[in-house]
């Protein structure tokens, strides 16, 4: 169900594994960086907060829990402190911290999570259960010029007025919730590049599912709050895939005078991007601990 990480040979190379030592992969996913670290001898802390991903890595790395090797936190990774505190690592304990900030093939299929342009589902994009609003509650009760607002800001649109004027007039008249694929089709039918290789939708989809996730907010309190945790020469490294991500990457960067860029941005090679296309937006950044 869950494909091979992007950039993963890159990854696990930069943060350059030493047997014994402490890591947190803070994108468990499928736990394919996971089970890399830990073959390698690595002691892991991983982060997630979809249900499925948690219980898909819990039967797949059974005996390495039992042995005390992983430990698995059902939690965001902006609380990448408090929980890494809890699991027994003080600060300056930590050899390496990957953020792989691409959304899983499995999450974007999943059942009624609306990820996805032909889900038949409605709009949900939360991967977090516990949080209270789903993307479709925000076409609901935001304004066109919010939406409009929403989808340039987080998902940088040329023909967000566009869409925002079409979605937010689709929602108000429809007698139910319109389904994802639906939204899609709207988008698309409206779009001036209906025949684009790449769906119209899929910078508003971004957008919604920024917003919802507080994707950005998230992203920038937990690399703030990681720093602490790393030894010296310990590794930092993170994995983008838009724009956006990378801005906080480098803001947070920027304001940390303890960290020194060893390597970056590095795109993924041609092969990889031939044989998984979704990786051809890639980007990854190393820090090191001064």
């Amino acid at each position: 169900m869950y494909h091979k990480p992007v950039m993963l040979e890159e990854a696990i190379e930069a943060l350059n594994i030493k047997k014994g030592r402490n890591y947190i992969d803070c994108n468990l996913g499928g736990g394919g960086h996971t089970a890399e670290i830990l073959r390698i001898g690595g002691n892991v802390l991983a982060f997630d907060i979809d249900e499925n991903a948690i219980k898909h890595c819990k039967e797949r790395f059974s005996k390495e829990i039992e042995g005390g090797f992983l430990k698995i936190a059902n939690r965001n990774f902006k609380d990448i402190d408090e929980v890494a505190k809890e699991n027994g690592l003080k600060e300056e304990s930590v050899s390496g911290i990957l953020y792989d900030l691409g959304t899983s093939t499995f999450q974007l299929k999943e059942e009624k999570k609306g990820f996805s342009f032909d889900d038949g589902t409605e709009l949900d994009m939360r991967m977090d259960n516990s949080v209270a609003v789903t993307a479709y509650d925000l076409l609901v009760v935001l304004s066109e010029k919010q939406i409009e607002k929403l989808i340039v800001m987080y998902g940088e649109e040329p023909q967000a007025k566009k869409f925002a004027k079409v979605i937010k007039e689709a929602v108000k008249s429809s007698s139910r919730k319109l389904l994802a694929s639906e939204i899609a089709e709207l988008i698309k039918k409206s779009s001036r590049y209906s025949h684009s290789r790449i769906h119209p939708a899929t910078r508003v989809f971004q957008a919604l599912r920024i917003a919802v996730n507080s994707e950005l907010e998230n992203l920038r309190l937990s690399l703030e709050r990681a720093t602490p945790l790393l030894s010296k020469k310990g590794r930092l490294v993170v994995i983008s895939f838009h724009s956006l991500e990378e801005n906080i990457v480098k803001e947070v960067a920027g304001s940390q005078s303890n960290w020194l860029l060893v390597l970056g941005p590095k795109a993924p090679t041609d092969l990889e991007v031939e044989k998984n296309p979704s990786s051809r937006s890639a980007k990854m950044y190393v820090f090191e601990r001064k």
